[in-house]
């Protein structure tokens, strides 16, 4: 009984300083872990709550809040790399130390921006930056940290999409593993309110993952998603499952 008042103790506490991060944080409309190469509109906003759920391992927890500036701009910020422990004699909260110069920096806030170019009706280009720095006492965690892409969208109808192109980031962002890779995506809908979506980021740090799964269309500006989170090989991360709240300041519809 203690364990199970222990563990519910713990689910409230995530659950309410998840609710006080997404509030308080201000990265670009997402899939589930890439920029999903969406334009916000102008003068309108695009919000996502992500939680990745590690069963006893834990939950990180990332937060984006994007702004639509007109001509094709958008920025934002982020908090991410926000880690909390479930199990018994371990902090509630991960950092990373000045001694762990391998994992990525925790938790993390970052400024963001991004350009588009509409090529045509269905393809678009878009070159994008999440630029950083850590939020604990650790001068390691205080060092400036970057993740740049560049997206190549093709997108012949509404919720019909297919995005992929490069990125290069640091250690600071990613951690120990490659800091140079390709970003994968697509959604398809199997239904007025039912997306499948899925996306994947190359490499062996600590972001290359798979993640498939389905987007509800709740209503025109909320969406529920749903994923299972498949970690690349050699990566050392682990598998789980992942949930996203996207609240959008404006009707879903076609961005350009």
């Amino acid at each position: 009984m203690k364990r199970l008042q222990y563990i519910y103790a713990r689910l409230l506490l995530v659950a309410l300083l998840s609710y006080t991060v997404s509030h308080s944080s201000l990265a670009q409309q997402n899939l589930f872990n890439i920029p999903a190469g969406d334009l916000t509109p102008k003068n309108k906003f695009f919000f996502q709550h992500q939680s990745n759920f590690y069963g006893s391992a834990g939950v990180e927890s990332k937060n984006h809040f994007v702004y639509g500036l007109g001509g094709g701009f958008e920025i934002g910020a982020n908090v991410q790399n926000l880690k909390m422990e479930f199990r018994q004699n371990s902090p509630f909260f991960t950092t990373s130390s000045d001694t762990d110069k391998a994992a990525p920096i925790r938790p993390l806030f970052q400024l963001t921006a991004q350009k588009f170019f509409f090529l045509n009706d269905k393809f678009k280009t878009s070159i994008g930056t999440q630029l950083g720095t850590g939020l604990n006492r650790f001068g390691q965690n205080m060092r400036g940290t970057h993740f740049t892409y560049n997206t190549w969208v093709y997108e012949p109808r509404h919720h019909v999409k297919f995005v992929v192109g490069p990125y290069v980031t640091d250690r600071g962002t990613v951690g120990q593993g490659n800091t140079v890779g390709v970003l994968v995506g697509f959604e398809y809908p199997v239904h007025k309110k039912l997306l499948i979506m899925g996306d994947f980021i190359s490499g062996n740090n600590a972001t290359s993952v798979s993640v498939l799964g389905v987007n509800f269309l709740a209503t025109k500006r909320i969406q529920l998603c749903l994923g299972g989170l498949i970690p690349n090989p050699n990566s050392g991360n682990k598998p789980g499952v992942v949930f996203e709240l996207n609240i959008l300041g404006f009707d879903d519809g076609p961005s350009h």
